[in-house]
């Protein structure tokens, strides 16, 4: 996974989704229920408001396309998107202090994000 090559877009967002796995890990969740990440409008909604629903869908394409996420369809869509295994190794060894790496990138990237 060291040769995945993404968008600044599609990076954004999978910072964004793994800071929440953390959280949720950080707050007892099991590992599997941390890895749902809900669908697009959910996303959308909760992660990056500011982005347009359309935008937050073709970027979880993306990154399924680039194995970091397993993104199921439905009405049109991505119905539920969950972190695949070879995500978490991606960004565990992107961020090897945990959370605190991921608040430190996002908060350096976070015009992207349009917090």
């Amino acid at each position: 996974m060291s040769d995945v090559k993404l968008t600044k877009d599609a990076d954004a967002l999978i910072c964004a989704l793994y800071k929440e796995y953390l959280q949720k890990r950080k707050d007892g969740k099991p590992k599997g229920e941390a890895k749902d990440l809900g669908g697009a409008e959910h996303i959308q909604q909760t992660i990056v408001p500011k982005w347009q629903l359309g935008d937050v869908e073709e970027t979880l394409w993306e990154l399924g396309r680039a194995g970091l996420l397993v993104c199921h369809p439905g009405d049109n869509t991505v119905y539920f998107a969950i972190l695949a295994d070879e995500g978490i190794i991606y960004m565990e060894n992107r961020f090897r202090n945990g959370l605190s790496d991921v608040l430190g990138y996002i908060e350096k990237i976070k015009s992207i994000l349009l917090w």
